[in-house]
């Protein structure tokens, strides 16, 4: 394999910039030419997503890599495979290789984290949508939740990971169900927006939220006891991990389908401690 793309999903997010540099690096290591697409500009926009990876396909890359924002990823990444393209995701299903985490499992790590806090927890989730992933991450947590005797899921909004959006689905959300106090994304996206919320709201120390990732306010989030905690993975690793598999792939090694990512909620108590040890 001597080339491969990265259709990054939010090129200018600080999570999928990291992502997206360590792969870079990984590939010049390996001596394979690396190109990095997606959209311009904040918002994950699949159809652009999409047409860039026909477009690599049609340039005959040898390895694709990107995150299926959508179950319309898979046929245009089989379409990828038919042409001899090796391919590989990040956090959802259809590549050759999967780099990212048991969705399901998460589920279960957030709620198990969430019923750590004392008494009744009404939680409301923000997913990007209600398919792929993000359905695989809600009903874990659903299923997790039904398992605990504090923990109940009362609501869900849908922000498709556009920042924009995430404040007027936090209120949406605070508003359709005033008995939440917690709310839980997957996205990292939506946390200033949910900071906002809760702090109009007046309602610091009465509703906290589980936060993705460190950056886009999550830190100072959690610091200031507006989250709870946060979910963390070992972003820069797995940038390194789904190109060195798709490279390894293409030179006929033997590589797990499926590799799960490094993944642990932080607090108040370890996040910073996480961080230092590059952890995001």
């Amino acid at each position: 394999m001597t080339s491969a793309e990265f259709v990054n999903p939010l090129p200018q997010y600080p999570a999928w910039r990291t992502i997206g540099d360590c792969m870079a690096n990984e590939a010049k290591t390996r001596g394979i030419d690396f190109t990095e697409s997606g959209p311009t500009g904040g918002t994950l926009d699949a159809t652009k997503m999409i047409q860039q990876i026909q477009q690599a396909t049609a340039s005959k890359k040898g390895a694709i890599i990107t995150f299926p924002a959508s179950d319309a990823f898979t046929p245009v990444l089989q379409q990828a495979q038919k042409a001899g393209i090796i391919t590989g995701s990040l956090y959802g299903d259809g590549g050759d290789v999967v780099v990212g985490p048991n969705y399901a499992e998460l589920g279960k790590m957030f709620v198990d984290a969430i019923a750590k806090r004392p008494g009744q927890q009404n939680l409301g989730l923000m997913a990007q949508s209600d398919t792929g992933q993000a359905k695989q991450w809600a009903d874990g947590v659903e299923a997790a939740a039904k398992a605990t005797t504090n923990v109940k899921v009362v609501g869900t909004v849908y922000t498709n990971d556009d920042a924009a959006k995430a404040l007027d689905q936090a209120n949406a959300l605070l508003t359709a169900h005033p008995e939440i106090n917690v709310i839980a994304s997957h996205m990292g996206s939506v946390t200033p927006g949910v900071v906002a919320a809760i702090k109009a709201r007046k309602l610091v120390g009465k509703v906290v939220f589980v936060a993705s990732g460190a950056d886009n306010g999550g830190k100072e989030a959690v610091a200031d006891g507006i989250a709870y905690g946060a979910w963390l993975q070992g972003l820069c690793d797995e940038g390194k991990t789904v190109l060195d598999a798709v490279a390894d792939k293409a030179e006929g090694k033997t590589v797990a389908a499926h590799i799960d990512a490094k993944e642990t909620i932080g607090t108040k108590d370890d996040l910073t401690s996480l961080i230092g040890q590059g952890w995001g």
